[in-house]
C-alpha cells in the first residue's frame, strides 16, 4: 500500500515512494514495511514513541508534528487510523461478512472463517479487534489475495454499530442474538436490538442478512435496506433439531461443547452456504474448531476438566455454560465472576443466576465480585469471594480428579488468571 495514496485519502501531505504492508499501534511491533500509528493511551502517548518505531525500521508513522522522515502529520490520530481503515476496505472487492450479537461473536466469526477456508482463502479479525481501533486494524492488516473478509464488529452504545458497519461495508451480515449484555446503556432489550440493527442499516442494499428469526426489529431493518433475509432458530431457515442442524440433516462433532455452540455452529454454517460453500464440507470444517483462550476451550489437567469461559460474561451465556455444566453434578463445580454493565437489571439478573446453580447439585460453587455479593446469603455449597486470587485458593483446595470446573465472568474480574492457575499455564 502506498503512503501517499494514504495521505491525500487522509487529506495530509506526505513523501512520495514509501510503501506499507501492516498498521501497528505497538511500537515494538515495527518492522519494514510498517506504519506506526501513536495513538494516546491511559497512561502514555504512542508520539513518546515515533523514534523507537522509526529505529525499529517502520516504513511511516502517523503524528503529530517534530520528527523526522516519514510522517503523516494528522491533528487526531485516533480518527486518522479510523479513517485509514474505510480506505483500506475500498481495496477489497471480495465479499465481506461482519458479525455482531450479544453473544457467540467470536465463536461464529471462527467458526464461518473455518468453513470458508475450507474452499478459499480467508483474512479478517483476529484476536479481539472488534473495535473502533481492532476494525481498521484488521482491514489494513488483511491479506489482499483474500477470496473473503470475516469481520466481527462488537459494541456496547448506540451509535457505534453505525460507524463500524459504515467502515467493514459488508455485503453479509449476521447477528448472533439478541440479549441483555451491555443493557445497562440501552434500557431495556429492544433498545439493544435497535442498536444491533444499526449492522443491517449498513449492509450493502440488496446483500444478505443472518437474524434469528424471533425478532421483528432485525427484520424490519432489513426490510427497509432491501436486504435478503435467512433466519436462525426456532421456525426459522435454519435450526437445530436434537442436535441435528436443518434443513441440513447435518450432526456436528463439535470440539467445543454446548448447546449454545450448536447454535453459533448453526448460524456459521448458514452464513456460508450463503457464501458459497456446501454445508457438509462447511461443517466438516468447523469441526476442527478447539475454541480460544477465555472463550469455549476445555481443558483437561491433572485428571479433571476445565471449560474456560472467563473472557466474558453476561445472563444469557452464563446460563448457556450453566446448561453444559448441568450434567456433572456432584462432579461439577463453578466459578462466576459478576456480570457487569447490566444496570437496574444486574441484582436481579445475578439472583437468578444463584437460584440456577443452587438447583443443580453442584459440589462447590464460588461467586467472586461485588455484584454476586448482594445476592449471596451464604450456605448450601455456595462461597463468595472478593477477588480472583481467593477464587483461585479456594479452587486449588478444592478440586478433584474427575471434575468439570466451569469458569466464567467479566472480563474486568481477571478470571483468566483463574484458568491458568488450576491448569498450569503460563505456570
Amino acid at each position: 500500500m502506498r503512503l501517499d495514496s494514504l495521505a491525500v485519502n487522509l487529506g495530509v501531505q506526505a513523501d512520495t515512494g514509501y510503501t506499507f504492508d501492516r498498521a501497528f499501534i505497538d511500537s515494538r511491533s515495527a518492522g519494514p514495511e510498517s506504519l506506526f500509528f501513536a495513538l494516546p493511551g491511559s497512561r502514555t502517548h504512542g508520539h513518546d514513541f515515533v523514534p523507537d518505531a522509526l529505529a525499529l525500521g517502520a516504513a511511516a508513522v502517523v503524528s503529530r508534528a517534530g520528527f523526522q522522515g516519514p510522517v503523516l502529520v494528522v491533528p487526531n490520530t485516533t480518527e486518522a487510523l479510523f479513517q485509514a481503515g474505510s480506505w483500506a476496505r475500498a481495496h477489497f472487492s471480495c465479499p465481506v461478512a461482519a458479525i455482531t450479537g450479544s453473544s457467540g461473536k467470536t465463536t461464529t466469526r471462527e467458526l464461518l472463517m473455518l468453513a470458508l477456508g475450507a474452499v478459499m482463502s480467508v483474512d479478517g479479525t483476529r484476536g479481539n479487534l472488534n473495535n473502533r481501533l481492532g476494525l481498521p486494524l484488521s482491514l489494513i492488516n488483511a491479506s489482499k489475495d483474500a477470496s473473503a473478509l470475516v469481520l466481527e464488529l462488537g459494541m456496547n452504545h448506540s451509535g457505534e454499530l453505525l460507524s463500524l458497519g459504515a467502515v467493514a461495508a459488508p455485503d453479509l451480515s449476521v447477528v448472533t442474538n439478541i440479549g441483555t449484555a451491555h443493557i445497562e446503556f440501552f434500557g431495556s432489550r429492544d433498545g439493544i436490538a435497535h442498536a444491533k440493527a444499526e449492522l443491517l442499516r449498513t449492509t450493502k442494499p440488496g446483500g444478505i442478512a443472518v437474524i434469528p428469526a424471533t425478532e421483528p426489529i432485525l427484520r424490519e431493518a432489513a426490510r427497509e435496506r432491501d436486504l435478503r433475509v435467512f433466519t436462525t432458530g426456532p421456525g426459522g431457515d435454519a435450526r437445530v433439531e436434537n442436535g441435528v442442524l436443518m434443513p441440513w440433516g447435518l450432526r456436528p462433532v463439535l470440539s467445543v461443547p454446548g448447546a449454545h455452540n450448536l447454535e453459533n455452529a448453526l448460524t456459521a454454517t448458514l452464513a456460508a452456504t450463503l457464501m458459497g460453500v456446501d454445508p457438509e464440507t462447511a461443517v466438516k470444517a468447523m469441526e476442527g474448531y478447539v475454541g480460544m483462550p477465555g472463550r469455549g476451550r476445555v481443558l483437561h489437567r491433572g485428571g479433571f476438566t476445565v471449560y474456560d469461559e472467563s473472557y466474558n460474561a453476561n445472563p444469557d451465556s452464563t446460563m448457556a455454560c450453566l446448561d453444559l455444566l448441568a450434567g456433572s453434578g456432584e462432579k461439577g463445580i463453578a466459578v462466576l465472576g459478576d456480570m457487569l454493565e447490566l444496570g437496574g437489571l444486574s441484582a436481579e439478573a445475578h439472583r437468578l443466576v444463584l437460584e440456577r446453580v443452587l438447583g443443580m447439585r453442584l459440589r462447590l460453587v464460588v461467586l467472586v465480585g461485588a455484584e454476586f455479593e448482594k445476592v449471596w446469603h451464604g450456605g448450601n455449597g455456595v462461597a463468595w469471594v472478593p477477588d480472583a486470587a481467593s477464587a483461585l485458593a479456594m479452587l486449588t483446595a478444592s478440586v478433584r480428579d474427575g471434575d468439570s470446573v466451569l469458569v466464567k465472568g467479566s472480563h474486568s474480574l481477571g478470571l483468566d488468571s483463574v484458568v491458568r492457575g488450576i491448569s498450569g499455564e503460563g505456570c
